[in-house]
């Protein structure tokens, strides 16, 4: 086979990376998109209010609740937690206790 008789195919295919890539991410994951999760308005609040006790136990309420057709978006919370916390983990030892604490509770230890 040429490379002129797989460029077809080839297209076919970046194409179709393109459409997958698409629809993984959608927006489920826009940053900007209110959640729609019980709970989540309070866990945010608390992560405002860098009370990262009650960010935690928020996180953890939410997770327990959650329903299979809702994991996107408890994992789009989550990633919102995390991130925060990871930027104000350089002058806090309290949200790194947090970032720590999620990560326990995620693998079930």
């Amino acid at each position: 086979m040429s490379v002129k008789s797989l460029s077809p195919l080839l297209g076919l295919l970046a194409a179709l990376a393109l459409i997958l890539m698409g629809c993984s991410k959608g927006e489920e994951f826009d940053p900007k998109k209110p959640f729609a999760l019980p709970g989540a308005d309070k866990v945010l609040e608390s992560l405002q209010k860098k009370d990262y006790e009650a960010t935690v136990a928020g996180l953890a309420q939410v997770r327990a609740s959650v329903q299979p057709k809702d994991q996107a978006e408890y994992r789009r919370l989550r990633e919102r937690v995390l991130d925060q916390l990871v930027s104000e983990m350089g002058d806090s030892e309290p949200a790194k206790d947090a970032y720590r604490a999620i990560g326990l509770m995620e693998t079930g230890r």
